[in-house]
């Protein structure tokens, strides 16, 4: 042996001991409600259910408890709707800040509005009790994680998934959404196993970005897509709850989709769970690393490596950061009409379009020719949360990932709404892509925002 001998493995930091919690609820809406926003949707009536939609709650203690909660829903449409009837109430009843609750939203395509003001096509009669239900179940659960809180050790590690394709497809002078094979998605998965001291597997945290679109107009079903089929295979593995945290998907969709039959969603779903439970397989005993041990002499000297017990990093830190990013010019209705008419399958659709589009500039334009877009910076143990309410192009995650390949980093989009707007690539404008037409970020967001916050996870030493 030689003192030039590897000594331990070089995978990214991945340990934590943090005290948690976890609960989770069944949030599925009755059937008849209005549940199929597609554009080209003949109606928007559900008549049935794939799978059930779930919220998932995980209480973190630290100065003042936080929380992460995923919800299998689409979108909430308003700062009303959101930040007041929702998470300012939630916040309320838990006695803690507005920053101290993270929601994901898995953006499936198939559940009811999550807002009043989106509530306009048939069985809209019965959103308003469902979001009703969506509240009240969310603080219960957060209450119940809260009262479970017990000390755990979160082991997280890269894995790979073959779900996710690019999206931008070129069709004559403009990009459709569509699956293109010539492009290369980014397919990092990331996983937190979740464990109490007494060994006990008390939740799964899986980070992933595509687009929960399996599931097209053609289905009635409630449905949350892929999500529902990867939950039921790590839950049963596991015994646990799963938490889905929809990753970087404003270019990534499945390769097959918008789909009648649902069990193109569950195919989907399979190769999500079975990579989460491979990521898992390969993972060590928590609160451990691998060390080289020695040199064993058989046919040949092999090399001998084994767990060996470390302390696992207990720091919780959390921080928002306001990205101001500037706006293109903001059009009127005409110029909409004009820009979007061949995009959309029919009037009641453009119509919605360009309501939301008056209703977003209300909750998001600030003077200035800019917009707050607000970041959140989680560190648990030796990961990095980064959550924001957009939809960023996969190249976001991919080069923060590359910038900063010490520690695990966790990168959420559709958190914390409103302003669920696409961070697009510039080059997704010089194609006219869908995702560029239906922002708000003026050419260039994309680069701004991702320096912005490569600079405040410099500034966090990380």
């Amino acid at each position: 042996m030689t003192s030039a001998r590897p000594l331990v493995d070089h995978e990214p930091s991945s340990l934590a001991r943090l005290s948690v919690g976890v609960a989770q609820a069944d949030i599925t809406p009755p059937v008849g409600i209005s549940s199929n926003p597609w554009g080209k949707s003949t109606s928007a009536i559900s008549t049935g259910v794939h799978r059930p939609l779930m919220a998932v709650a995980l209480c973190i203690r630290g100065e003042s408890d936080k929380f992460i909660v995923t919800l299998d829903l689409g979108w909430i449409g308003c700062h009303e709707c959101d930040v007041v009837k929702f998470r300012g109430r939630v916040v309320k009843e838990l006695g803690i800040g507005i920053d101290d609750l993270l929601v994901n939203l898995s953006q499936t395509h198939k559940g009811p509005p999550m807002c009043v003001h989106e509530a306009l096509r048939e069985g809209k009669e019965l959103v308003p009790d469902f979001i009703e239900k969506v509240i009240s179940t969310v603080a219960e659960i957060c209450k119940k994680a809260r009262s479970g809180v017990a000390l755990a050790d979160i082991t997280w590690a890269y894995g790979k998934c073959d779900l996710g394709t690019v999206r931008d497809l070129p069709i004559g002078d403009t990009d459709v959404v569509g699956y293109n094979p010539e492009l290369k998605p980014d397919d990092t998965l990331v996983v937190g196993r979740v464990r109490e001291l007494s060994g006990k597997h008390v939740a799964t945290l899986v980070n992933f970005g595509c687009h929960p679109t399996s599931v097209g107009w053609d289905s009635p079903l409630i449905s949350p897509d892929y999500i529902g089929r990867a939950r039921e295979l790590v839950e049963n593995e596991t015994g646990a709850p799963m938490l889905f945290l929809l990753g970087a998907c404003g270019n990534v969709a499945p390769r097959r989709q918008y789909s009648g039959d649902v069990s193109i969603a569950d195919s989907n779903g399979e190769m999500l769970g079975y990579s989460t439970l491979a990521t898992l397989s390969r993972m060590l005993p928590p609160a451990t690393e691998l060390a080289f041990t020695e040199v064993i002499k058989s046919g040949s000297n092999l090399a001998g490596w084994e767990p060996r017990s470390v302390i696992p990093n207990s720091t919780l830190i959390t921080t928002r950061v306001d990205a101001l990013l500037k706006h293109k010019e903001l059009l009127d209705e005409n110029q909409m009409r004009k820009l979007w008419t061949t995009m959309t399958a029919t009037e009641e659709f453009l119509k919605f379009r360009i309501r939301k589009q008056f209703e977003m500039r209300i909750d998001y334009v600030k003077p200035g020719g800019v917009v707050h877009h607000p970041v959140w910076f989680w560190q648990l143990g030796d990961a990095l949360v980064i959550a924001h309410c957009g939809e960023a192009y996969l190249e976001m995650a991919q080069e923060l990932r590359r910038r900063h390949v010490k520690r695990v980093i966790l990168f959420l989009d559709m958190t914390n709404g409103p302003g669920y707007i696409y961070v697009p690539t510039r080059s997704a404008y010089e194609r006219n892509a869908y995702q560029s037409s239906q922002t708000l970020l003026a050419p260039g967001g994309f680069e701004d925002l991702l320096e912005i916050i490569d600079q405040q996870i410099v500034k966090l030493g990380f």
